[in-house]
């Protein structure tokens, strides 16, 4: 009895060993993944209103739910080293795959840019630029800020308008994220300005404060920055834009209360 007793603890401990292990290999996958998603994926604005978050989550199941559990669950030193070795390249082909699916999934969606268009930002994704046969790198020759932002025009020739219901009726494709329609935003600065929350007949009471507190703290007067609402995929913040019409920073949006947990 003592002896199965303390076969079955060892077995057990090492158990808790291996997963540990897994854990660790884990938290450094994630640590570097989590350095991408933030500094160079979904850096500010785009963490917590256009799916910089999400990926974090889809990162945090992979990396630490689902491979460690397999460790858990299949790993046992009681067996042979062939069945062993087996168990392990099984764990790690899954884990693997897994963890470069969670990448790329996270890596295809990150916004590569941002369009101005009646007066509200929006993401634009590499992949509705791919189906344009464009680039980031073409975005950038429009403008190179980080992240670029371009000032999206109406339709307005018979071509343009026609090529903008064929893209949104057959790619899903927008008229705010239609490269031919893109201009640089500095040509359109006092447009940025006109659509500033503060010029709106009737500002919520609640930008109001948020306004004046973040003038008073940064020095600016209401002349200097402008608030422009920025739509993203999972909720809604403001750009404050300077003279320049360059983004200088990011607040949570007081018109809406659905925001992710975090701010970057």
């Amino acid at each position: 009895m003592n002896f199965q007793a303390g076969a079955g603890n060892k077995i057990a401990v090492s158990r808790l060993q291996a997963t540990s292990i897994h854990l660790s290999v884990s938290a450094v996958a994630f640590i570097v993944i989590l350095y991408f998603i933030i500094v160079h994926w979904f850096p500010k604005p785009h963490f917590a209103v256009n799916g910089g978050w999400q990926g974090v989550r889809i990162m945090l199941f992979v990396d630490f739910v689902l491979g460690p559990f397999l460790t858990l669950l299949l790993f046992n030193p009681a067996k042979s080293i062939k069945a062993l070795t087996f168990d392990l390249c099984c764990i790690a082909t899954m884990q693997v795959s897994a963890f470069s699916w969670g990448v790329y999934a996270v890596h295809s969606q990150r916004p590569v840019a941002l369009s101005f268009y009646n007066g509200t930002v929006y993401p634009i994704l590499e992949e509705e630029l791919a189906i344009q046969e464009k680039t980031p790198e073409d975005v950038r020759k429009i403008d190179d800020g980080r992240p670029p932002v371009v000032y999206a025009r109406n339709a307005v020739t018979e071509e343009e308008t026609a090529g903008a219901f064929t893209y949104e009726l057959i790619e899903g494709i927008p008229e705010s994220k239609l490269f031919f329609l893109f201009d640089p935003l500095n040509r359109h600065v006092s447009e940025v300005f006109e659509a500033s929350l503060e010029k709106q007949k009737k500002p919520p009471g609640a930008f109001i404060a948020i306004r004046e507190d973040y003038l008073s703290k940064n020095g600016f007067s209401g002349e200097d920055v402008a608030f422009v609402p920025f739509e993203g995929r999972y909720g809604y913040s403001l750009l404050v834009f300077d003279r320049s019409g360059r983004i200088i920073d990011t607040i949570p949006d007081p018109r809406y209360d659905d925001y992710a947990p975090f701010f970057f």
